[in-house]
């Protein structure tokens, strides 16, 4: 007979075994499903932190950059000395100087938070070691810190090293054959460009004029437009066409090959139809446009002239230094010009002013950027590779001629035959470039003053303001020039838009002095001399030198200018039938042409152009560069927070 108290104990003991493993079981899985949320929870908080970290350094880059644009007032600068705003006044906490620094604990802004993801318990930015000056841009190595709790008590943090360049870059507006600040007018079936043009504000395409390239407008807020491009269309040719045609001067349009990222440079490869790319609307990609950088600051190009390696120099008929008073031998006088006048006479408006006039035997020679402390008037044959500066304006006078010009017979694509060592010649003025003899009473006629001071052609716009090191008003950059109206803090800051309009400064006048001479028949009056005195009533297309200066040299119309011509504010006067080999950047646009008018883009402007000459060796006009990250990493929290 079975013991049934035996059975019973039996499966007492089994039950309670099965029950204690049960439970193991379910302990052990409670554990790991809560360890499991722990980590998850400790991966989403890690997750939350890096992303807070990311933004902070994001936040804290873009505030640096505004600022440091700022600081530069968005100037064209050269030399190393500009990146002194990161190193002079940097700590663990914050850059800059001068007025414009940057605390990086107020610029952040907290991250909302939610119940699943409590607050922040430290989001902070530091700088472990002063920024870096790498020759060419500064850099600054962020190290940013994110910390939180979770919900269960554990303590998350990260930190994220990340090392970004701040500098100045060449400026986007040379990729363009045109390019006006303000307002764009391609009027006339008699005008081509090869290359792209382009408006910050509405673009006129009115009369077929040719573009064989795209045509670009953009959102303007300054103004108040939306950048359309207006009064019809464009027209272009067959690439068979373009092939085929010499455009101007023989072998100077650029070739087909392609020049840009976004892909709006005729490129045969994405090209499918035989025509070239059509005239494109992107203002709705290109909102604020493209920033001109203001001439400003000239003594940042004399010093970097000045520097060992650079020896800029500017001359005729072999004479390699500025002055011809001084010896070449002392490094301060190169790339400055302080000499007299063409008047003579130091006391007049003409000192420092400069005229230059090349041929074909005995060429104006450049090599880098050289300042000038008044105007420039020029014409003739340049060599060599430069820019030159003026204080005030430029006046073109005549033909301008590569002695030694690129050439491009090869219109399908470029190749680098040596056109990266052909002569480059920049005209770069604080005030205007003026074309044509402007002392003439026939000059400024009624076409030409229309363009000079009725919209839409110039209309008002903002100039550049010099600060103190508190970021406070101090000058107008150009009101030594009379923009917007000389020493005068409480005007406006936008210049009224006539060119025609005295600006405040005075000019050289002459007076002829004659005498007499007898012919064979009777007496007569001969011109022996001019005297020159100063003249107020000076006009903002003026030039200072005394007039037979500029007639004298402007007898005949100008038919090719070889040179990228940019400026503060005005580009105007009249030419013949014309051909301009570069690149036309200016704020207004006012030419006036007879016949027809070519304007041939330079593609060695290009940076991805295989004859790039965009360098500093050239010194054309830079801007303040977007900052580029140079790596990124998540580090070990090994610094402390102060």
């Amino acid at each position: 007979m079975t013991d049934r108290r035996s059975s019973s104990g039996f499966v007492l003991v089994f039950s309670l075994v099965l029950a204690f493993c049960a439970g193991m079981i379910l302990a052990g899985t409670l554990g790991y499903v809560s360890y499991a949320a722990r980590q998850s929870a400790v991966a989403a908080a890690r997750s939350s932190c890096r992303l807070a970290a990311m933004s902070a350094i994001e936040k804290v880059k873009e505030d640096v950059y505004l600022a440091f644009k700022k600081r530069m007032g968005n100037k064209s600068v050269l030399g190393t000395h500009v990146y002194d705003w990161f190193t002079t006044g940097w700590s663990a906490t914050g850059v800059g100087s001068d007025g414009f620094r940057v605390d990086f604990d107020t610029a952040l802004v907290p991250l909302r938070t939610n119940d699943k993801f409590p607050a922040l318990t430290d989001l902070r930015v530091r700088l472990r070691s002063a920024p870096v000056n790498d020759g060419n841009r500064a850099q600054v190595t962020f190290f940013a810190t994110a910390s939180r709790v979770t919900g269960s008590g554990t303590p998350v943090s990260v930190t994220i090293a990340e090392r970004v360049a701040f500098g100045v870059d060449r400026s986007k507006v040379f990729d363009y054959a045109y390019f006006v600040n303000n307002y764009g007018w391609f009027e006339g079936s008699t005008i081509t460009a090869n290359g792209d043009v382009r408006a910050n504000g509405d673009m006129s395409l009115s009369q077929s004029p040719k573009v064989n390239g795209n045509v670009y407008a953009a959102v303007n807020r300054e103004l108040g437009v939306w950048g359309d491009i207006k009064n019809g269309t464009g027209t272009m040719d067959s690439k068979s066409t373009y092939r085929s045609t010499q455009y101007g001067t023989s072998n100077r349009a650029r070739p087909l090959q392609k020049m840009s990222d976004d892909g709006g440079y005729n490129a045969p490869d994405t090209v499918t139809s035989d025509v070239l790319t059509a005239p494109t609307r992107l203002n709705g990609n290109l909102a604020e446009g493209l920033d001109m950088p203001w001439i400003s600051g000239l003594n940042d190009y004399i010093n970097y002239g000045q520097e060992p390696e650079m020896q800029s120099t500017l001359s005729q008929g072999g004479v390699y230094y500025i002055d011809n008073r001084l010896s070449n031998k002392n490094r301060e006088n190169y790339g400055y010009y302080q000499g007299t006048g063409p008047s003579g006479d130091a006391s007049l408006p003409d000192n420092y002013a400069l005229v230059l006039e090349g041929t074909q035997s005995n060429p104006i020679h450049i090599h880098g950027p050289v300042v000038v402390s008044n105007d420039v008037v020029i014409k003739g044959y340049v060599t060599g590779q430069g820019t030159i500066y003026s204080s005030r304006n430029i006046h073109i006078v005549g033909d301008i001629k590569y002695v030694n010009p690129p050439n491009w017979a090869n219109k399908e694509a470029a190749s680098n035959n040596g056109n990266s060592t052909k002569d480059l010649l920049c005209l770069a003025a604080r005030g205007n470039i003026v074309m044509g003899d402007c002392t003439s009473s026939s000059w400024l006629d009624s076409t030409l003053k229309k363009v000079l001071t009725q919209a839409p052609y110039v209309q008002p716009y903002e100039c550049a303001k010099e600060t103190d090191e508190n970021g406070h008003w101090k000058a107008w950059s150009d009101g030594d020039i009379g923009y917007p109206k000389t020493d005068d803090p409480s005007s406006s800051d936008r210049f009224a838009g006539n060119y025609t309009a005295a600006d405040g400064g005075n000019k050289v006048a002459q007076e002829p002095v004659y005498r007499q001479e007898w012919n064979g028949r009777r007496w007569q009056n001969v011109l022996d001399h001019y005297e020159y005195k100063s003249a107020t009533g000076r006009r903002y297309y003026d030039s200072v030198v005394p007039p037979n200066e500029i007639a004298d040299r402007a007898k005949t119309a100008i038919t090719q200018i070889d040179a990228v011509l940019y400026n503060n504010h005005g580009i105007f006067g009249k030419l013949g039938q014309c051909t301009i080999n570069g690149s036309l950047v200016c704020r207004n646009e006012g030419m006036i042409f007879s016949g027809k008018l070519y304007l041939n883009w330079d593609y060695r402007l290009y940076s991805g152009s295989p004859e790039n000459v965009m360098n500093q060796l050239v010194g054309m006009p830079l801007g303040t560069g977007r900052p580029i990250v140079q790596f990124w990493q998540e580090v070990p929290d090994v610094w402390s927070a102060d």
